[in-house]
């Protein structure tokens, strides 16, 4: 799956050179003379938005920092409203509440992402945004909820953290809407250790954005750093030059890690494809998905229990569902739902997405597998499932 598997020595290298090309500068900003005008963050957000399709990028220190942004400069308030997924990770949450809005959840569908039928029914006069999240690497339905949010008039912030290299239609996700964020952490498709992106083809906004990140700087290059101006006020989101030194090699690696999932998916699919009186796949929106993990469901949690067991018993584990489930299902927020006037009767919310989700099963789909690994996965999987 994520980028991790493939830091070498290219990334070493790259890490280096900001200390020896650069004279170990680490502030993205300013020195130019000292680090040779070689401005590794403003390299990467071109290189990143040049492999995505997109026109400009926005890094930023996280995923969740990039979400928090990105509503700010869409002018999402305290009042307004937020329509976002109950099977998300718990940061589009926590976004949305540091804005001072409220986070409306509404119900997935068979592709684990947002129902466009639950969002049209969720919307009010308050509702200012709508995110629906690409969860483990599937795009939402993003025609339908496109659809949507024009009828009512109301913007699209892509939350596709777990998708980076997937699409949708032939467009990149983050660039099917107004605006989509990445996240860049340690377990992501590409990574900087911790980090995020935000992009659009609206050049203003990721200007705006921008600004943002760095205390409102209006970045006027024809101004010394201390004589810029601003336009409103910001706050200090910077990714600093070594994660972007770490981000230039891994960029350069996107390609080979989306074609190795897919690779690797379809073999251990195909395998599945076998049981399908046992289980069901995940409805798939586009076969160019971030093919990193494999998600499907069975008759009854207590087959998925069952299940989980009998692959713990081969060596193999999940992803996200069911082993982090308190950090990616609304169900199980309670840091967040005890602390506010929203959802005081959570543990039944959401029943479409809690019956779909307890009888769940993901799995990881990694990119260094070898030839002999995956038949040996694939063996392990199948006599799991024939155990049921």
């Amino acid at each position: 799956m994520p980028g991790f598997e493939l830091i070498d020595q290219l990334e070493r290298n790259s890490v280096l050179e900001v200390f020896d090309k650069s004279n170990g500068v680490l502030f993205a900003h300013g020195f130019d003379v000292r680090r040779n005008n070689i401005f590794r963050v403003r390299d990467f957000e071109i290189k990143f938005a040049k492999a995505l399709g997109g026109r400009k990028a926005a890094a930023c220190t996280s995923g969740t920092s990039a979400q928090y942004i990105a509503m700010k400069c869409l002018g999402i308030k305290a009042g307004d409203e937020v329509i976002t997924q109950a099977f998300t990770f718990i940061a589009t949450v926590e976004a949305i509440l540091a804005c001072g809005a409220k986070p409306v959840l509404v119900d997935i569908d068979e592709t684990y992402n947002m129902s466009p039928r639950s969002l049209e029914e969720a919307i009010t006069d308050k509702t200012k945004l709508i995110v629906p999240v690409h969860m483990l690497g599937n795009p939402a339905e993003m025609d339908a909820i496109n659809a949507i949010a024009k009828k009512h008039n109301i913007p699209v912030l892509e939350d596709a953290c777990e998708a980076l290299g997937a699409t949708y239609k032939g467009v990149s996700t983050g660039l099917l809407s107004d605006i989509g964020i990445f996240s860049l952490d340690f377990g992501k498709t590409i990574t900087t250790g911790e980090g995020g992106m935000i992009i659009s083809n609206n050049e203003n906004l990721i200007t705006t954005c921008m600004k943002f990140i760095d205390h409102g700087h209006d970045c006027d290059m024809t101004l010394p750093r201390g004589k810029d101006t601003a336009s409103f006020y910001g706050f200090n989101y910077r990714m600093s030059e070594l994660q972007a030194a770490v981000g230039l090699i891994q960029v350069e690696r996107l390609t080979h890690i989306v074609e190795s999932n897919r690779n690797h998916k379809k073999i251990i699919k195909n395998e599945l494809s076998n049981f399908t009186d046992k289980i069901k796949f995940r409805r798939i929106t586009d076969e160019n998905e971030l093919a990193d993990t494999i998600i499907f469901n069975l008759e009854s949690p207590k087959l998925a229990e069952k299940l989980i067991g009998n692959l713990a018993a081969q060596g193999l584990g999940t992803k996200n569902v069911p082993d982090a489930m308190r950090w990616h299902f609304a169900k199980y927020f309670s840091q967040v739902w005890n602390n506010t006037s929203y959802y005081k009767n959570y543990e039944n919310q959401w029943s479409v997405s809690d019956s779909l989700l307890s009888r769940s099963v993901s799995l990881p789909v990694m990119v260094n597998w070898s030839e002999k690994d995956l038949e040996k996965i694939t063996a392990s999987i199948s006599t799991a499932i024939s155990l049921l």
